[in-house]
This record gives C-alpha cells, structure tokens and sequence, in this order.
C-alpha cells in the first residue's frame, strides 16, 4: 500500500502542468536584406528560439495546439507553436537549422502558385518536400495567388466570388496534397490576414480553422476561423515583446459589436466598438486598457459588464485593436482581446495596403 501510495504522489508531481490556452507566433522572412515590416534578422530568429527554449515555454505542432484546444483540452502549460506565412526561401536556409538543432516543430503556409511558377525568394517543391519529410515541418494553404481573397465582395459576396475564393483555398490544398503526397493540415493562413464572415464561412464548410494576423492567444472559445498570432518583425522583435506575446492568454469576451470585419465603401465605419467581458478571478477586469494599432490608448467605457471603446477614424486597408488585462495569477501575464476590420473604400486604396 505504500508503495502505491508513493507512485501516486510521484506520478502527481512529474505529471506535465497542462493549460486552456496556447499561443501563435507569425513570422514571413528570416533575413537582413528583405523588406523590416515583415522579416526578423538570424540574430534575433535565434534569439526567440533561445528565449523560448531557456524559459519553460514548449514548442507543440501547430495541428496538436490546435486539437488541444478546441478538442481534447489537453494542451502543456506554456504552448506555443511557430508559423511561417508565404514559404519564402529563407525558412529553408536560415530558420529550418535552426529549428531542426533544437527540435521545435514548425507549419508554414504556402501561396501555391510562386510554388509552381519556381519564384527565386519561395520554396521550390523540393524544398517544401525536404521540409515535411524531416518530421518537424507541417504544410498548410495560403491560397493559390495571395491576392486580397475580400476583393469582389464589397457590395456582397456573389456567386462569382463565392467561385473565385473557393477555388483559391480549394485549389491550394489540392496542390499541396499532390507535391507532398499525403494530406496537409486542415489549417488556412489569410492572405494578409484578411477575412470576412462570408470567407469565414467557405473555411467552415470544409472543416479548416482559419489563421489571421492580429494579437492574442487561442481558448476554446477562440473563434475557430479567426485565430490570432502574434506577428514578429525586425521594429516588433524585441526579447521583451515575445516575452509579452509568450505570456498572452484569451480575454473572453463575448456580444462584439460590431461584428462583421468587412466594411463596404457604401457602409458607416463604425466610432465606438463595444463587447461584454465578465468579472473573473484570473484577472484584474477595472484595469482593462484599449490601444489602437499604432499604440495610442483609446477611452472607454464600463457599464456592468459592458465595455464601450471610443474608436479612431478607421482608414483604408486593415484595422486593429487591441485591448489587455493584467493577469491576477502570473506576474507580467496579460489577457488580449483584439478586433480588425477590413475598410474597403470606394477608390480601392485598400488593395494596396
């Protein structure tokens, strides 16, 4: 009996910490020379992976953070899972050994065409191919042109729409299926992180969690088709950044207003963004705080359990933002809830964006 006792407690104290929640990171280039907004330099790819690994984090596919989450509820303390969007060559070259000398499992999300056309800065397929088969890499769609998939939708997503965007998720995946010979992951990365609930709704009817490009971490009660990640880049790449990004959980908020990330060039941008955010033991709900993208604190305020947000003037192209709470449990943990819209103005100045 005692005996068994003891292998209780030791099985109680060796038995991994899991958690409800995981987080994303978002990279694209892994180089000095390609354009800062969306590349982070070696030193500091390394650095990340340094950090994550010095710091009690673990790196999970992004398929298992995924299950864990929205299935079996079994996810590790401290998830995190590393995405690379648009397959450029440097993740072959530069990020891949680095991943590969210490074990950390990685997705990268493919626009298929550059794939096929044999674009210089993308992926060949014997690249991807070499990728998957080391068992650390998982390949996922990103549409076959990387075109802004909400073109064509502003007046209302059409049949012709509904044709041309299908074909764009349908057609990608069936290209990767081919060039690796097996199935890809029932994960879909946005072009430029841009959705609407018309395109959310083609990723449901095929069974593909969507993948976006605003801040925050995943719960169960994360939308499955508007998954944040935590973009890194060479001006947003700093050690104390991931390290705020790593201790991100889910803010639960619910009753957002407006809801539809799309607006049409003939529809009012919206002045106020409002949603509910229960009290909760896990954080401190009086200290919550509003920022819009470019960092600037926006007023708000609280009726109940209702939050009002004062809104900037919303401009063409992708809009966020991003609102925090201190965590009650963890010293420098925060809980994030983020918002975007997509500003389709009358003169398209939001294609360029």
């Amino acid at each position: 009996m005692r005996i068994g006792w003891l292998a209780v407690l030791c099985a109680f104290f060796l038995a991994p910490a899991v958690a409800d929640h995981g987080v994303i990171l978002l990279y694209h280039h892994v180089d000095e020379e390609t354009p800062a907004s969306t590349s982070v330099t070696p030193a500091q790819f390394s650095a990340h992976l340094d950090y994550i690994e010095n710091n009690g984090f673990v790196v999970v596919p992004l398929d298992e953070l995924l299950d864990g989450v929205f299935g079996s509820g079994d996810v590790p303390d401290n998830a995190v899972a590393i995405t690379f969007d648009d397959a450029y060559e440097s993740v072959y070259s530069t990020a891949f050994p680095e991943l590969a000398a210490r074990g950390m499992p990685f997705a990268v999300f493919v626009a298929t065409d550059a794939v096929d056309q044999g674009y210089a800065a993308t992926l060949s397929r014997a690249q991807l191919r070499e990728l998957h088969d080391s068992g650390l890499a998982s390949i996922g769609a990103h549409s076959r042109t990387h075109e802004h998939l909400l073109r064509g939708s502003e007046q209302g997503s059409d049949e012709a729409w509904n044709d041309r965007v299908s074909a764009e998720i349908d057609d990608s995946v069936a290209y990767l299926t081919q060039a690796l010979s097996t199935e890809v992951l029932s994960v879909f990365a946005y072009p430029y992180g841009e959705y609407s609930p018309a395109l959310e709704a083609l990723l449901a009817a095929r069974e593909l969690f969507g993948l976006a490009q605003f801040s925050g971490a995943v719960g169960a009660e994360t939308p499955r088709t508007a998954i944040p990640r935590f973009s890194l880049s060479r001006s947003q790449g700093s050690l104390e950044r991931l390290a705020l990004a790593l201790d991100a959980r889910p803010l639960p908020v619910t009753e957002i207003d407006p809801g539809d990330t799309l607006i049409r060039g003939s529809e009012q941008a919206p002045g106020v963004l409002g949603f509910s955010l229960p009290a909760d033991e896990r954080y401190q709900r009086e200290r919550l705080a509003c920022f819009s993208a470019s960092g600037g604190a926006l007023a708000l305020v609280r009726e109940a359990d209702r939050v009002t947000v004062s809104l900037p003037p919303l401009q063409a192209g992708r809009n966020k933002v991003n609102c925090t709470v201190p965590s009650t449990e963890r010293r420098g943990e925060f809980f994030w809830f983020a918002q975007q819209w997509v500003l389709a103005d009358p003169q398209g100045r939001w294609l360029t964006q």
